[in-house]
Order: C-alpha cells, then structure tokens, then sequence
C-alpha cells in the first residue's frame, strides 16, 4: 500500500521536467502540478514537455553478455597459449649465442638480428648442389635467428610489425597534411582520371578521427596511399616507410572495397589499380581492373550502360560529361572511365576478360560514333573506349591465327583503323597549354595523351605486318605501308612530346609510359633489322620515358630495358666493326620480336631487370645509353 505522507503528496504534484514556458524564458520552474507558480502569476498556459520513456533491457541480454564475455575468455588464454608456445620456439639469447660462437666468429648485435628477420630465407631445397670437387662453405655452429622461427610465425611478426609502424607513421601527420596530399592529387592526377569529387573528399577530410590513427573513408584511403607513395611530401618517413605507410592503405582499401561492392569502392580500387601500375605491379593491375569489371557487372553499371546506348544512335554514343561526381550522377562517368582505362591497360593483350555484350556493342560503333571534340577528356575516354576495341579485336584474331594466309584482309582491317585514330589525331588542338584569364598556364594532359596514344596504337597493329626489308630482295606490294606508317607514327609521338615540359611528364598518367614503350622499342628494333644508326629524334622519345621514371617505378624498369638494348645493339656494330667477340649481358630475344607485343614480354623482361640490377649501373645522371665506363668498353673490344 502507498504511503499518505506529506513528502509523497507533494513529489506526486510535482513534474519531472520544466515547463515550455520556463524553459524558454529561462527561469527556474517549480514544477508544480497542473500549472507552475509562474504560469500562475503570468496567466499563461502551462505545459510540460513529456519525457520519453526509457526501453529496459531485453530479455535474455544479460546471459547473452555473460556468454559472449566467457567466449572471448577462452579465447584470451587460447591466444596467451600460442604467444607462450611462439617464445619457447624463438632463438636463444643474444648473451647465450655469443658465448657458444667460437672465438673467430664475429658476435652478433641487435641489429644484425634485425637484419637477419627482415631479409627473406632462402630455400636450401632449391639451392644448386657444388661440384665434386668443390668443398662445401663451413656451416655456423648455431640456426640464425631466421632460420629459427618458422616461416608462417615469421610472416605474422612481420606483418603486424609493419602494421604498427605504419598507424605510427599515419599519427604523426598533422591534419593539414593530409590536405596537402589531396590537393596534390587533384593538381597531379585528377586532370587525367577526373574521377573523384573535391566537396566530397572535403568532407572525409573533416571526419578524419583525432589523433590520425585510421582514415575511415575509402577513397580517401587510396588517395593517400597513391600520394604517399609517390609524392615528394611524404618523403618525411623515408622510402622504406613511405612505402610501408602506401601498403598498408592499400591493403586496408582492397579489404574493404572487395567485402562491399559499391560506387565508392570502386573509384578506390581504380586508384590503387593506378598505384599498382605505377609501381610496376602489372599482374596486380589487371587482377583489380578485372575484379572492377565484375563489380560494374553485379552493381549493375554494364546494364545500365547499355540500355542508355539503346537509345542513342550510334554516332551519339560516348562518355558523358563527369559531373558532379556524386550519386548517381557518377555511376555512367565512373563506368566509362573503368572501361577506358581497362582498355589501355591491357593493350597488346590477347586475351579478353571484359562483359562480351558491351565490348561487341562498342567495336561495332567505333568507326560511325562521334567524340566530343570539346571536351579533351570525354575525346581521350572516347579514344580508349571505343576506338581501341577494333586493336583488341585485331591482336586476338592475330594471335588465334585468323589472318593466316589472309594478308590483304589484315592490311584491310589495319588501314580502316588507321584512318579511324587519324581522325581523333586532327581533331586535337595544336598545342597543350592554355592561357587563363589569371595569366596562368595551364596544361591539359589529355590532349597529349590522345596524340601519342593513338600513335602507338598505329604502332601495335602494324607492327605485326612489318616486313624489313633485305639488301638484294625486292619488297612485296603493300608490304612497305606498315613499316612507313609505323616509322612515322613515331616521328609524330616526337613532335607531341617536344610540346610539353618535363613536369608535365613525369605527373602524367603510368599507362603512359607502356605505349611510349612501343615506339622506343619498335624504333630499336627497326635500327638493328636495316643497320641504321640512331637519329637525334630518338634520344627525344628515351628522355620522355626518364622523366616518367622520376615518379613511376614502371618507367624506370623500361628505361633500364631500353638502355640495355641501345648498348648490346651499339656493341653488335663495334664489335663488328674490328672483328672481335663478346657481347655484354644480352636482353632477352622477345625483345627484338617485332610481333610480340609489350604486354606479351612485360613479365620476361621484368625477370631479367630483377636478375642484372646489382650489375646494371645505367641512369641519366650516368650519361645518355652507358652500361659500362668507355675505358672498360675500349679493353673489351681490345680484347
């Protein structure tokens, strides 16, 4: 039964929240029942704000705490358990190897043990056995340290040391960092891959946690990742953690991006796809544009994309403008983009791994649709997209053997081509810088971009027709345009280079450097089949390639390449010249297989660069083509 009190009669005439009134004017309330002393004084209408009630706990929640508490007990002390079992299996102490080392052997440090976990073991399994008479190098009285802990238990301590280090070195940036490096992506990148939206990175700029421990967004994420890498602001944390801090955003970006397939996950991919590039990780680049494709596929942008062109004439296919790049606004720019870029990318290639329907729907509009000359990035996607779907069905019939015997039809298929990229060609401005109002110049990459790529495009399709000729046999009929036209195309990809400046080259885009790579190569090639000697406009093609190489490690690797070739090639003529052998390290003979594209030897060429770096001692700052001193080329010879 309640209690009558005084004390509870009047808590029971009493609110248990202030008045409206009161609490606007801001004055203490009595909270009396039906209206408060000041309502009364003022004759104003009482009311109070009602309180919602509070939701109790459901049934059952407490023992489901009490279960899931004792789950994550058992799994401490199983985790407690492994750490106890690892540390029994670790190496002795440094105080204890010491002593049992012989008095010759050198004493370890801590940072030789350092060194030993971070340098990878190598299989004994695998090694070469010695010769009979050789006499095996003496063992060391004791394991190393990495050879000690096993290679899975090793992997984890170095994957989670690098972790730490790299949330480390993400809490040391400040905040207006981060801003620098975004504004140094929309100044460097954005230009060529305008895929992203400044308001909307503003925004995950103003999430960002405090302090820097994670970037929760994920395109911003890959953006940071690609920056950090690559730019010179990052180069605070060194290249080892430069490249640390890169790989862990990467990792986390394709983790997240691969469990939630969406519009944002996509553009992060295509900057890691970008990144991968860059970092001549090429296998990597086509495994993320391939897994972009089928996240296009599941998230409907191919379907989508194709009903829009169902109702356009075929002259009025193409990308559209990119907008704002939010929301659905994105999804058709976004598409478009993945689709030009995964057409770059694997240019050369024989095999195709794109949605069939809107590839067929694309070549067969790719001579009557209509770029929009007003716009130089909507031309260049519109280049990559849809006038480089003939090439890609040109080198796979090639390659598959369907032009065998059918020559007059393949130099068919290569002159209608031909004829389609010229006029992309003459559609361009004649220069690539404009003057704004502001007296500032500012470069636009995609006109340059459209130039030397459809250039190099007429390099990849006739090259697989070239005959060279040879002294005292006559030159078949047609057999000459190819070479002609392959000749010139790289004469032309000079010109549009010489009208932009070496920063301009080395902030464009990696795929670049690949289709530059054609006409360098196929110039070598040309050299050594008629015996010409170099002209000047060649060295203007191996300049482009090292200023890219300034910032694309892809760039460096051909450029190593391309050197190499220039010496053996510039040996084979001295060499010959006075009758003497022996040739310097050789680059692989796909190289001068004028019918194997550069995706076809990228990977073989890329084995043999990783085998002769510790020999290889080339660079601009070396000269222009030098492997070795002239005083060591001059006793060779001698010799």
């Amino acid at each position: 039964m309640r209690s009558s009190s005084p004390e509870n009669s009047e808590t029971e005439r009493r609110s248990a929240t202030v008045c409206l009134l009161c609490r606007q004017r801001k004055t203490k309330c009595d909270r009396v029942l039906p209206r408060c002393g000041f309502c009364v004084k003022a004759k104003a209408e009482c009311q109070y704000a009602t309180r919602p009630k509070k939701r109790g706990l459901r049934a059952g929640y407490v023992s489901e705490l009490e279960t899931r508490i004792e789950s994550l007990e058992k799994q401490l002390a199983s985790i407690k358990q492994q750490e106890q079992q690892q540390q029994q299996q670790r190496p002795p102490s440094l105080e204890f190897a010491a002593a049992a080392m012989p008095a010759s052997t050198p004493t370890l440090t801590p940072t030789s043990i350092q060194v030993s976990l971070a340098t990878p073991t190598p299989d004994l399994t695998h090694m070469t056995p010695t010769s009979a008479g050789a006499t095996a190098a003496p063992q060391p009285p004791f394991a190393s340290p990495a050879v000690s802990i096993p290679s899975s238990v090793r992997h984890q301590l170095y994957k989670h040391s690098d972790s730490d280090a790299a949330v480390a070195d993400l809490s040391t940036f400040p905040h207006e960092y981060m801003h620098t490096l975004v504004d140094l992506w929309f100044k460097e990148s954005q230009p060529w891959v305008p895929i992203l939206s400044r308001n909307y990175i503003q925004a995950a700029l103003e999430d960002l946690p405090h302090p820097l421990t994670y970037i929760p967004d994920v395109v911003l994420k890959a953006v940071i990742a690609l920056q950090v890498n690559y730019s010179s602001q990052a180069i605070c944390l060194g290249y080892h953690g430069r490249y640390r801090l890169s790989q862990h955003l990467r990792s986390e970006v394709i983790n997240e991006a691969f469990s939630k397939p969406s519009l944002t996950s996509l553009q992060a991919l295509l900057i890691i796809a970008i990144l991968d590039y860059g970092s001549d990780n090429i296998p990597s680049t086509f495994s993320l544009l391939s897994v972009c494709r089928r996240m296009c596929e599941n998230i409907g942008l191919f379907r989508k994309l194709l009903n829009q062109m169902a109702l356009q004439a075929p002259a009025q296919i193409g990308p559209p403008a990119v907008g704002s790049n939010t929301g659905d606004e994105l999804a058709i720019p976004l598409t478009w983009a993945t689709v030009a870029m995964d057409s770059v990318a694997t240019l050369g290639v024989s095999w195709r791994d794109v949605s069939a329907a809107l590839v067929d729907h694309l070549a067969s509009v790719a001579s009557v649709s209509t770029p929009d000359l007003r716009d130089s990035f909507k031309t260049h996607t519109h280049l990559c997209a849809i006038g480089l779907q003939p090439l890609h069905a040109f080198i796979h019939e090639h390659e598959k053997g369907m032009y065998d015997g059918r020559m007059a039809d393949a130099y068919a298929t290569c002159d209608e081509f031909y004829n389609n990229l010229m006029s992309y060609v003459r559609s361009q401005n004649s220069t690539h810088y404009t003057l704004l109002a502001d007296g500032l110049i500012d470069f636009d990459p995609n006109l340059v971009l459209t130039v030397i790529l459809a250039h190099s495009s007429v390099v990849l399709a006739y090259s697989r027709l070239v005959e060279f000729p040879v002294q005292g046999q006559p030159v078949s009929d047609g057999a000459g345009v190819p070479l002609q036209r392959c000749l010139q195309a790289c004469e032309d990809i000079v010109v549009a280079l010489r009208s932009i400046s070496d920063a301009d080259a080395e902030f464009s885009s990696p795929l670049l450097v690949s289709v530059l790579f054609c006409a360098v190569r196929f110039k070598l090639i040309a050299y050594r089949a008629m015996g010409e000697s170099r002209e000047p406009m060649f060295d203007g093609l191996m300049h482009s390639i090292n200023m890219c190489g300034r910032r694309w490690a892809v760039a460096r690797r051909h450029d190593i390449v391309l050197r190499a070739a220039i010496v053996e090639l510039d040996w084979a003529v001295g060499l010959a010249n006075i009758g003497a052998k022996g040739m310097p390290a050789q680059v692989p003979a796909s190289f001068w297989d004028v019918r194997k594209t550069h995706s076809d030897i990228s990977e073989e060429l890329k084995e043999w660069v990783d085998g002769y770096k510790p020999a290889l001692h080339v660079g601009a700052l070396n000269g222009p083509y030098e492997w070795v001193s002239s005083s060591s080329l001059t006793t060779s010879i001698g010799r």
